[in-house]
């Protein structure tokens, strides 16, 4: 390797090992404090607490933690990854102390909600347009979430898709017609989703390819796999922790990421401050297996636990929003098909080991090393992104040919002498495929300091 072309590099890092199945890269966060105030006319609670996102548009809905009655509201928040624009507040209920949005979600421009006064609602499940107009409202107590039912594949769509939403002592999924609001199957005729762990349901989501179901109940998350329409066949609880069934805000969001399906949510069993959000939120697939994610050197401030979080597949991105700093980070979600390790101290005279992992057998690969990342879009036929940008000087070396189990490794010596140096590095295979078509497989990123 030309060492002498190192110092160009920047990025960040103590030396480190960095192997992701799921990469996060964040492409924006909205300060959503203006809506915080009530004497702003962007207000809709204290606190933001729910959000939908089109890859577009954010629709963010608010609570009330202000000690005294006051509104709550829904806001869209215009082309948030490029130019956020705020408008103007619908949905604007009167809610008391410690109430207000439970769930939004959003689906060909329109948008539901869920809200909690404490009790049955006229607004329980109310569906809007991107404008703000209600199209229509159901009489329900809206607290445990709202999501587009996408149907049981082969299935009749007037019986399975619409605007579901369960409720507290329900043990059903009730399903509203998307267009009238009529009931397709209510709280007494709906799918079964009771298990044994309760009623407390928090949040809702499915998996638009199947219609599988998943929920948040007592911050367990519970997985129905569908057989029909209004019905399901097996359940199983991928993560089961001790109940804490009276904590709101436990939410979900299913994505197909590439081949790996993954789960975000969080873990949320009590309200206090100061919980760290790599602690809370977590990423599973729907076994219940953890998947190891490389967010990217995001950071964010110690919270209250209380997240949510809204997947458009169209644009793979994400979005999460922060109760307890009034943001919503929006973020690329990436599949990686390979693992890359890092070992070494990283000071000079030392070697630095970079080992691939799991990419294609007997493959040519490659070790690219940089300072950036950002987005770079591969050939046809590639698994996995390439987060290093190459329009800043970069170093690629040859790890040779991977093995049987598609793994490689190569070591680089730290020159003596050699200043604290940042260093981002990214492994990948590539092979010929059957239709000539060069494939390649892209490990996580890596992250060290070299130098001293």
């Amino acid at each position: 390797m030309n060492i002498r072309l190192l110092p160009v590099v920047a990025a960040a890092a103590l030396a480190a090992t960095t192997s992701a199945q799921i990469a996060l890269r964040e492409l924006a966060t909205v300060n959503l404090d203006v809506t915080s105030n009530s004497a702003n006319p962007e207000y809709i609670g204290s606190n933001p607490i729910t959000v939908a996102w089109d890859g577009t548009d954010l629709y963010v809905g608010g609570f009330n933690a202000s000690g005294a009655t006051a509104n709550t509201a829904v806001i869209r928040v215009s082309n948030a990854l490029t130019a956020p624009s705020f408008g103007t507040p619908f949905g604007v209920l009167s809610t008391p102390n410690l109430r207000g949005y439970s769930g939004l979600d959003v689906s060909g421009g329109a948008v539901a909600a869920a809200y909690d006064d404490g009790a049955a609602d006229p607004n329980g499940i109310a569906l809007y347009d991107a404008s703000g107009t209600q199209l229509w409202a159901k009489n329900a107590r809206g607290g445990s979430g709202v999501g587009f039912d996408p149907g049981f594949p082969g299935g009749n769509p007037a019986q399975g898709q619409g605007v579901a939403w369960t409720t507290f002592g329900s043990g059903r999924r009730a399903l509203q017609d998307t267009a009238t609001g009529a009931d397709i199957w209510t709280t007494a005729t709906g799918m079964i989703i009771l298990t044994s762990e309760g009623t407390f349901w928090r949040d809702v989501d499915f998996d638009d390819a199947t219609g599988d179901v998943y929920l948040r109940e007592g911050n367990n998350v519970i997985r129905w796999v569908r057989s029909g329409d209004n019905s399901v066949t097996s359940s199983s609880i991928p993560f089961n922790p001790a109940d804490a069934d009276f904590v709101n805000a436990q939410n979900i969001a299913f994505c197909q990421v590439g081949g790996t399906q993954a789960l975000f949510f969080n873990d949320r069993s009590q309200t206090a401050g100061g919980q760290r959000f790599f602690d809370v939120v977590k990423v599973i697939d729907p076994a219940g297996n953890p998947l190891v994610v490389d967010w990217g050197g995001f950071t964010a401030a110690d919270g209250v636990g209380a997240y949510d979080f809204s997947y458009d597949a169209a644009s793979g991105t994400l979005a999460i929003v922060d109760y307890a700093n009034r943001s919503a980070s929006i973020f690329a979600v990436t599949e990686t098909c390979a693992t890359l390790a890092t070992t070494g101290s990283g000071l000079p005279g030392t070697n630095l080991v970079f080992a691939l992992g799991g990419a294609f057998p007997n493959a040519l690969a490659a070790l690219l090393l940089t300072g950036a990342r950002a987005q770079t879009t591969l050939p046809i036929g590639t698994l996995g992104t390439l987060e290093l940008g190459i329009a800043t000087p970069f170093i690629v070396e040859s790890m040779g040919v991977t093995d049987g189990n598609g793994d490689a490794s190569l070591s680089i010596p730290v020159p003596l002498g050699l200043p604290p140096v940042s260093l981002v590095t990214q492994a990948f295979a590539v092979q010929l495929g059957t239709t000539t078509v060069l494939e390649f497989c892209v490990s996580g990123v890596a992250e060290n300091t070299v130098g001293q």
